[in-house]
């Protein structure tokens, strides 16, 4: 039981105050270890994801009494299980899973129950997963990501609080909008015109303001966010809306075939979340289509600066036309006034109604483009100066005003519905917060059985009795490995072996290439896998559970005498009165042919006087036998000859008390026949004639 971080091996005084102040408190800091939440740790400045796996991997072992190198023994042990981890981390579709199954590690036989649990949680995932569409699944769980949960948005700027005491203005600079305080109340009008929405105290209902600035009447000290600004009560929703969304699509295929699956969670709050999230955009905080209105004036908006630019240019070729077509004829009065001198009046005349023609028609065509309604169509009308200009320029202050009418009647439409949404989904952040953690834990279990389909493993049983058995077992680590039976020790699959076929100690021979090294990792698979509560890679697998497992690799040749006292010490640990697994590749090479010989039986013997199972392979199992009185099996991979393709033809399952040679001659023979020019290979051939 963690009770302080400092109770944790790896956490000193310097990181237990680092991790007190990122989470908040002690308590928390442990919550977050026990809960495993890797990616909470690894944000700890200094803390990479490898040392926040390794912190929880210490909490583990303190608190179920086991820890990953209670049963890997051996550095190899430990390597062979590392590359399985990273073989099923290759199914995981989110960075969450590949960090989670860092975490399972295989647990001695004292751990049985918790084995067994994690076997019966594994076959429930394999049911469940054998229904589901994986490409379908696989895809939405891709897209999975940890919730982010520390938001923060920019001010809005086009959004204002109107103080008119000290107590409202310190009540509204907690919320990101403007804030501004006014001393004169003649002022709240002008300041109101430079933003799209404004609130006031309750106080100034009834004040006298312009008709086209947006206006709510509210308790400025009792203002909640949502009210004020409802995107940031969002925010959660929007910044995760990804998701959140497509945690609700595996949750709804789970559910399908697992009404068990995450029960705290209600049919009827997926469907109001959906419900909710629907409305939103993870960038324009609504979706399009949601109001009919403001989808219009964004549209006009989009289509304003290219409407008006086309509108002047063809009113300026029309205006130019006109000119140029134009002819004054002066008559009676008009001739009488150009004789006073007053031509120019003349002139402006005959333009000006030119000009209000071109002017006029360009104006209807503005409102008839953009689709405009009365309201609008009167910011229209300021679009020209009255002074007349060639070429025509269109006033951008008008232009200006139609486009703040336009912002306004959105944000006043927005603020509505954000407020709607915002009030409906604050009560579902924790439903969301759930269900995102419910599908990325479920895709750890997915992982696995996406791992065992491929593979087509299965569950072990797990038996009392000490041995292994396996029917058609395939190498992992292999492409298109050859399917094996085998046991050692007792277990149901040995009835047909005969002499010593409870023989839980046994010599593994056979030709060079054969398969023996192959069978080694298969059983090294398969024993570290069903210590993991996994299944394994095998069409039957039974096996009983033991406290240890050594892996022993093959050794790099002749050792010197500092590294061949380091063998035998390793070698040692066997000798415990533990259940193990030892399993051996041709450790011959330590020294002399004799004095190896000599060694392997004194550890066969020991390991079988102390109820181990082991397998290992040798070449010197003749020798072997010689020193040992102990009934020890040797099982042997034979090769049966060359095919037409000179490759040896090999049965891969062993062959039970059976003594296979090495057969060096078929390598020797293989030379001869593929390079009949060279006699040296034909001189060493008859060697063994």
């Amino acid at each position: 039981m963690i009770t302080t971080l400092k109770s944790i091996p790896r956490i000193g005084e310097k990181t237990a105050r680092r991790l007190v102040e990122h989470f908040g408190s002690e308590k928390q800091a442990i919550d977050a270890i026990i809960s495993q939440d890797i990616a909470a740790i690894s944000e700890l400045e200094g803390m990479t994801e490898k040392s926040a796996i390794s912190l929880v991997l210490e909490a583990i072992a303190i608190d179920e009494g086991a820890g990953v190198r209670d049963f890997l023994k051996t550095n190899e042990a430990f390597d062979f299980y590392e590359r399985l981890l990273e073989l099923i981390k290759g199914f995981a579709h989110t960075d969450h899973a590949r960090s989670k199954l860092s975490l399972y590690f295989p647990y001695p036989s004292r751990k049985k129950e918790k084995i067994l649990h994690i076997q019966k949680e594994v076959r429930g995932i394999l049911e469940i997963a054998g229904k589901l569409d994986e490409k379908e699944l696989s895809f939405l769980l891709s897209k999975i990501k940890p919730l982010k949960t520390n938001l923060n948005i920019p001010v809005i700027r086009d959004r204002v609080i109107i103080a008119t005491n000290t107590e409202e203005f310190e009540a509204a600079k907690k919320f990101p909008v403007s804030v501004q305080l006014v001393s004169d109340r003649r002022e709240i009008a002008d300041i109101a015109r430079g933003y799209s929405y404004v609130i006031l105290g309750t106080n100034l209902a009834g004040l006298d303001l312009p008709e086209d600035i947006e206006v709510d009447f509210l308790d400025i000290k009792k203002l909640e966010t949502w009210q004020v600004a409802p995107e940031k009560e969002l925010a959660f929703f929007t910044k995760n809306l990804e998701a959140i969304t497509c945690s609700i699509g595996v949750f709804n295929k789970i559910r399908q075939h697992a009404p068990y699956f995450c029960e705290k969670i209600k049919p009827g709050d997926i469907q109001q979340l959906s419900s909710g999230i629907m409305k939103l955009s993870g960038e324009t905080d609504i979706k399009s289509g949601l109001d009919n209105e403001i989808d219009r004036c964004k549209s006009i908006i989009d289509r304003l600066s290219d409407t008006v630019t086309n509108s002047q240019q063809q009113a300026n070729i029309e205006f130019g036309s006109l000119i140029e077509k134009s002819s004054i004829t002066v008559k009676g009065f008009d001739m009488l006034t150009a004789m006073d001198g007053s031509i120019n009046r003349l002139l402006e005349k005959e333009i000006r109604e030119k000009y209000n023609t071109v002017t006029a028609n360009t104006l209807r065509g503005i409102v008839a483009e953009l689709d405009l309604n009365p309201a609008e169509s009167q910011y229209v009308n300021t679009f020209f100066n009255e002074e007349i200009s060639h070429p025509i320029k269109i006033n951008i202050r008008g232009v200006e005003g139609l486009k703040n009418h336009l912002l306004r009647s959105i944000a006043s439409r927005k603020i509505v519905i954000l407020r709607n949404n915002a009030r409906f989904l604050s009560n579902l952040k924790e439903t969301a917060s759930l269900l995102v953690r419910e599908v990325l834990d479920f895709d750890v279990g997915y992982a696995i059985a996406c791992f065992s389909k491929k593979f087509a493993l299965n569950i072990p049983h797990i038996q009392s009795d000490n041995g292994i058995g396996i029917k058609r077992g395939s190498n992992l680590f292999l492409a298109n490995a050859v399917p094996i039976d085998y046991a050692i020790g007792r277990c149901s699959m040995n009835s047909g072996i005969g002499k010593l076929k409870d023989a839980r100690v046994v010599l593994l021979s056979g030709v060079n290439s054969g398969g023996k090294t192959s069978t080694l990792d298969l059983l090294a698979q398969v024993a570290i896998l069903a210590h993991m509560g996994y299944p394994v890679p095998a069409q039957e697998c039974e096996l009983g559970l033991v406290e240890e497992f050594y892996y022993f690799g093959k050794s790099k040749g002749t050792m010197d005498a500092g590294a061949f006292e380091s063998t035998v010490k390793d070698f040692s640990a066997v000798s415990n009165n533990k259940t193990k697994i030892v399993l051996t590749d041709e450790m011959e090479s330590i020294t002399e042919p004799g004095a190896s010989a000599k060694i392997i039986s004194g550890i066969l013997e020991e390991l079988d006087d102390n109820n181990g199972i082991g397998v290992f392979v040798s070449h010197l199992a003749e020798s072997i036998l010689k020193n040992t009185t102990h009934n020890i099996r040797v099982d042997g991979i034979e090769a049966k000859g060359l095919d037409e393709n000179l490759n040896l033809i090999v049965d891969r399952n062993p062959r039970y008390n059976y003594l296979a040679r090495s057969t060096p001659e078929l390598i020797v023979e293989r030379l001869a026949r593929k390079y009949t020019d060279i006699e040296f290979y034909g001189k060493l051939l008859k060697k063994f004639k």
